[in-house]
């Protein structure tokens, strides 16, 4: 009997333990997923993945500085805790988590708003898993429940006013006029006030699917952005990639299509195999950074960093050319017409519609219509 009334608590401690290293997992990795899911839109790769680790672990540093500042305050008599949750914790980490930004933006090796919300939004994930740690620990009877209510709702919004101030002043990289200081400045207020609005409806008792559609919200939010950016780094690349860099009109015209890659290395997968195609991919992605690298020393007033930038060119433009030597001339040849031949393909089945529709076809085509309706009018005038 003994052994039955102890099996009981033990069991159920042993449940509890699960639940709560079951609800870490969920408040460590699909955060983590998150990130993983926006880097796939960075089509030219030209986020690094090494430092969006840094961004994570220097949003995990953040995320201790407020976990220590913020009570001091509460302490000092200097403000409430109603306070901190909805005025000053906003502000205060959002300037903790933007520090790591301001220091990569400066980089020579930092391109535009793609990088800067992808870093962003890394700094915001690094401080939320941190913060989901505690409030999960803290909270083990409803482990499970906080784990899945905070990732869809607060880490979002973390990430996302961080990838907004990433995204702020990654603009201000490529704009040195006034217009990039006052995006700077609209950068944090929308940042700090997403984060104030969040807060003080959570506290308020909002509704766990409100929070959740605001959070979901903001990550769209931080998706048309990098969408957005990468629509103009492809306006970079098609202006600046040019012959001076071996890139013929084709393999311009390639990079400028990234969404297609696959299709264009498809067949080059099956006639030159994996690794080749590889190599190609590899190529198509330097040269893309060549030209976006090209139209950022537009605006780079230090000469310092003109020179840092023109010799990560140099050692880009040294690469492709090593990747074109390994890739072989009858590869390159079949990529740079890949899109050659399939506007002769559009060509030519345009030429062989207009031709069914012409005169004396069977089946009266267009033309024969149209030669029906003309006589049709003047037998009309002719009667009236």
């Amino acid at each position: 009997m003994t052994f039955y009334f102890l099996a009981g608590p033990i069991q159920l401690r042993y449940y509890s333990f699960m639940v709560v290293w079951i609800a870490l997992g969920i408040a460590f990795l699909v955060p983590l997923a998150f990130l993983w899911f926006l880097r796939k839109f960075d089509l030219y790769q030209t986020g690094q993945f090494k430092l969006n680790l840094v961004t994570l672990g220097c949003g995990m540093i953040a995320y201790w500085f407020a976990a220590q500042i913020n009570p001091a305050m509460v302490n000092a008599g200097w403000v409430t805790w109603d306070q901190v949750i909805r005025i000053t914790a906003p502000i205060l980490e959002e300037i903790l988590k933007a520090i790591i930004l301001i220091s990569l933006v400066q980089r020579a090796d930092f391109n535009y708003v793609v990088d800067g919300a992808l870093y962003g939004f890394g700094a915001g994930i690094g401080f939320a898993i941190i913060e989901n740690v505690e409030y999960v620990t803290g909270n083990p009877e409803i482990a499970l429940t906080v784990a899945i209510a905070r990732v869809f709702s607060t880490n979002l919004v973390h990430a996302t006013a961080s990838g907004l101030i990433g995204t702020a002043l990654a603009y201000r990289r490529g704009d040195s006029s006034w217009r990039g200081w006052l995006a700077i400045a609209g950068g944090y207020v929308v940042s700090m006030g997403l984060h104030m609005i969040f807060n003080t409806m959570v506290s308020a008792g909002a509704f766990l699917v409100v929070a959740i559609l605001f959070g979901l919200t903001g990550m769209a939010l931080i998706w048309y952005v990098i969408k957005r950016g990468l629509t103009i780094q492809k306006e970079w690349v098609a202006e600046k990639l040019n012959m001076a860099d071996r890139a013929t009109k084709q393999e311009t015209k390639v990079v400028s299509r990234i969404e297609t890659i696959e299709e264009i290395l498809s067949p080059v997968e099956k006639r030159f195999g994996l690794q080749t195609a590889s190599l190609v991919r590899t190529l198509v992605y330097k040269q893309a950074q060549i030209g976006i690298k090209r139209k950022l020393l537009e605006t780079t007033a230090s000469q310092n960093k003109t020179r840092e930038i023109n010799k990560i060119i140099e050692e880009l433009v040294r690469e492709t050319n090593e990747l074109r030597n390994q890739i072989g001339v009858y590869c390159m040849m079949m990529v740079r017409t890949v899109y050659l031949e399939q506007d002769l393909r559009v060509w030519n089945l345009l030429n062989a519609r207009v031709a069914a529709a012409g005169l004396s076809q069977k089946g009266g085509g267009l033309w024969d219509r149209v030669n029906d309706r003309l006589q049709q009018q003047s037998s009309q005038e002719d009667k009236s």
